[in-house]
């Protein structure tokens, strides 16, 4: 993963960062993507890579299996501290989650993952994952996009994301598509709480015939 730093590089302490998604209302975000985009069943087994602290997993059903993977121990650390006893969380870059060999789940969750990826590297990941979900599950995706219609403020916040590999709108409904069948990409966009433009693709890995 590549990421810029400078001003950005106080995020990567858990509590940091977490104020700063307090400031923005992205719990608040969190909660209405559960509800709206993931929907998760009780007896679903979710991972979620680039987990962060573990803020998804506080925004799911208490009998959902969950494994968090992230790259940072500080907020892996932080993960296993606020959820003991509940959940799995591994520290790895996304790189190397191919080694882990995860039993399959049901849903993958991948928010502001691929915007810090290459296209070969995305790509990879993107195939390991397919092959990580059982027949039927989903894989979510969320990351900043460019797109047409954009606002001036818009495109600077999206440029000056941490990541590096921002993309346009289409490019990421190009990466998912090459590896899934069956996907659709949705542009969510506006300027409260903060100004936003970001590509949400949920893709199906169908199940055999």
């Amino acid at each position: 993963m590549s990421e810029r730093r400078g001003i950005w590089s106080p995020l990567s302490h858990p509590l940091v960062y977490e104020a700063f998604h307090h400031l923005i209302g992205a719990r608040r975000w969190m909660r209405r993507f559960v509800r709206d985009v993931i929907r998760p069943r009780a007896e679903d087994r979710v991972l979620d890579i680039g987990c962060g602290p573990g803020a998804l997993l506080g925004c799911l059903p208490p009998s959902t299996t969950y494994i968090g993977f992230d790259r940072n121990p500080a907020y892996i650390e932080r993960a296993r501290r606020i959820h003991a006893g509940r959940g799995r969380f591994i520290c790895d870059d996304v790189a190397n989650f191919a080694a882990h060999e995860l039993a399959a789940v049901d849903i993958v969750v991948a928010i502001g993952i691929l915007h810090h990826l290459d296209d070969a590297v995305a790509a990879t990941l993107l195939r390991t994952l397919r092959g990580t979900l059982k027949p039927g599950g989903r894989v979510v995706t969320v990351d900043p996009c460019f797109h047409e219609g954009q606002s001036p403020i818009q495109r600077l916040v999206v440029s000056n994301d941490r990541g590096l590999h921002v993309r346009p709108f289409d490019r990421y409904r190009e990466l998912v598509s090459a590896v899934f069948d069956d996907s659709t990409t949705t542009l969510n966009q506006g300027h409260l709480p903060f100004p936003h433009s970001v590509c949400i693709v949920q893709a199906r890995r169908r199940p055999a015939p």
